[in-house]
């Protein structure tokens, strides 16, 4: 049997107030399951969201940062490995600077008893010649012979140094004898040959 207007319109008013809050609490119900509820729940979820992105960003962010670093450190290295390799002497290069070391001691007015440059130690792209190396002369001489080699303009060091009173021809006049050895460093050129399977 269906309801009319006119029937709800004789019911008592406590009856027409259970209907009305009946109504608005199926409206409710409507409105929190299928708008306000998914609403919040996406609402909720895009919030997750941006929260994630923000701090992706800002890992991006943090990364680039350190790439950038990274670039300068790697730019700064390529210029100190370039002015290291300016100082390092091709192969052709080593008599003349051998030839500049001897004259630096006989400028400092040091007899030579020993100059013996060894076979190089190839390393990753350069290699060691050690030279053997004994003089005789004064002690301030000899300092002075140890400080032009220390500023040449190709890599050369000194070590092993060893002083001591001189003997025989080195005994007069103060003269000390120097026993040392003297590393020099020479740029390795890439060979480009190819290997015998290449050419085959």
């Amino acid at each position: 049997m269906a309801i009319g207007l006119e029937d709800i319109q004789r019911l008592s008013g406590g009856k027409k107030l259970m209907i009305l809050l009946g109504v608005l609490l199926l409206l409710c119900y409507f409105y929190w399951f299928y708008l306000f509820q998914p609403a919040f729940e996406r609402k909720t979820q895009l919030g997750v969201d941006l929260e994630t992105i923000g701090t992706q960003i800002a890992m991006r962010q943090q990364v680039l940062g350190q790439i950038e670093r990274h670039k300068k450190e790697i730019a700064v290295l390529k210029e100190d490995l370039g002015v290291i390799l300016s100082k390092l002497p091709e192969q052709k290069e080593i008599p003349r600077l051998l030839t500049s070391v001897s004259e630096a001691g006989r400028s400092a007015g040091l007899d030579f008893i020993l100059f013996e440059p060894m076979a190089p130690v190839p390393k990753e792209f350069y290699a060691e010649i050690p030279v053997k190396i004994a003089v005789a002369g004064r002690y301030n001489d000899i300092a002075v012979f140890f400080d032009s080699v220390a500023h040449l303009p190709r890599i050369a060091t000194i070590t092993d140094v060893e002083i001591k009173k001189g003997t025989g021809k080195e005994a007069g006049e103060d003269l000390l004898r120097a026993d040392c050895s003297m590393k020099i460093y020479m740029f390795l050129e890439e060979t480009k040959e190819k290997p015998d399977e290449e050419k085959k």
